[in-house]
């Protein structure tokens, strides 16, 4: 699921949740009430804005595949192989 920064101007705080891209946000006590946040002194019915190019589509850990594909090079996991984890296609089935 992506990664999303909301961006509440009563209180100047920027809350970063995870959620479906269908899941729509307006208020900060839905904010809170999705990230398990105490509301505080802010009004429950204030506005609160997506940040645009906020958060990432994954939010995954680096693993050593990761790495070796960001740098360009091939993936050493299958043992006896020269790193193909499937046979190319071909025109025969």
């Amino acid at each position: 699921m992506p990664l999303y920064d909301y961006f509440c101007k009563a209180n100047g705080k920027t809350v970063e949740v995870i959620h479906n891209m269908s899941t729509k946000l307006s208020t900060w006590e839905e904010l809170c009430r999705h990230a398990s946040l105490e509301i505080g002194d802010t009004s429950p019915d204030s506005e609160v804005e997506k940040l645009i190019g906020g958060g990432s589509a994954n939010n995954a850990p680096v693993t050593p595949t990761k790495s070796l594909k960001a740098h360009g090079k091939a993936s050493t996991s299958l043992k006896n192989t020269k790193a193909m984890a499937a046979p190319p296609r071909t025109s025969k089935f």
